[in-house]
């Protein structure tokens, strides 16, 4: 059981376990004045959970194909106060097959970023983690048709990925609204990047983000306790 300030996450049933980028994308995403929001590969629900606390009125669609994530989102939200797990709507559903007519204001996603591997996509494990069972075009894509006009798609990658989805966005007329090099400490390139893409263009914000110190483990930036004081437990 992985405690934050306000709730609980449940993760013995997943492949993929609670970890750094779910919670960093959860805490970095902006949910202000969103009334809908779908979070699309939600494994154990965390980032559509910080979401319904960050967001006290938006209702939170959340899409998920691992039966073992399945059954621990399921207990992460029916652990959740009745105000915040109302608003919640768990679906078993992968995103080329979920057919909505919805308009959402918040799309997010942690996807799977392992690409061009040879697999065996029995594995949980393997299958969560890599990109042919959810790939960032497919949520672009996605967005694209199902973003409200003023709605974003945020998402969190590899770095070498990151940088390809801001073409692929391009590609369909989706802009950069936000991007975040995260960098694991200041002795270690960035490693992940996190993205928001709108339908409008605008001045691009740019911004870094360092999340250890570098001096031992474990030892947190003052910027990234910033980000995550409302969620980790100890901050």
């Amino acid at each position: 059981m992985f405690r934050y300030k306000q709730f609980s996450i449940r993760d013995e049933h997943t492949a993929m376990k609670v970890g750094t980028d779910g919670t960093l994308l959860g805490c970095w995403v902006n949910t202000e004045n969103a009334n809908n929001i779908l979070d699309i590969g939600t494994g154990t629900g965390v980032i559509g959970i910080m979401c319904a606390q960050k967001n006290p009125y938006a209702n939170i669609e959340a899409l998920e194909i691992d039966e073992g994530a399945l059954i621990d989102a399921a207990f992460n939200i029916n652990q959740l106060d009745d105000s915040w797990k109302r608003r919640i709507l768990l679906h078993n559903k992968r995103l080329q097959d979920f057919k909505t007519e919805n308009k959402y204001d918040v799309i997010v996603s942690n996807p799977p970023f392992f690409e061009n591997s040879q697999l065996n996509l029995n594995d949980a494990k393997i299958k969560a983690r890599h990109t042919e069972s959810l790939h960032y075009s497919d949520i672009l894509s996605f967005a694209k048709s199902h973003l409200s006009e003023k709605g974003s798609v945020s998402l969190i990658l590899p770095y070498e990925n990151g940088l390809n989805a801001i073409e692929s966005a391009k590609e369909l007329d989706l802009f950069s609204k936000r991007i975040c090099k995260v960098f694991p400490n200041p002795n270690k390139n960035a490693h992940r990047l996190l993205l928001e893409f709108s339908k409008q263009e605008s001045e691009v914000e740019s911004s870094t983000l360092t999340i250890e110190t570098g001096f031992k483990r474990h030892e947190y930036t003052e910027e990234y306790m910033k980000i995550g004081k409302a969620f980790y437990l100890y901050f």
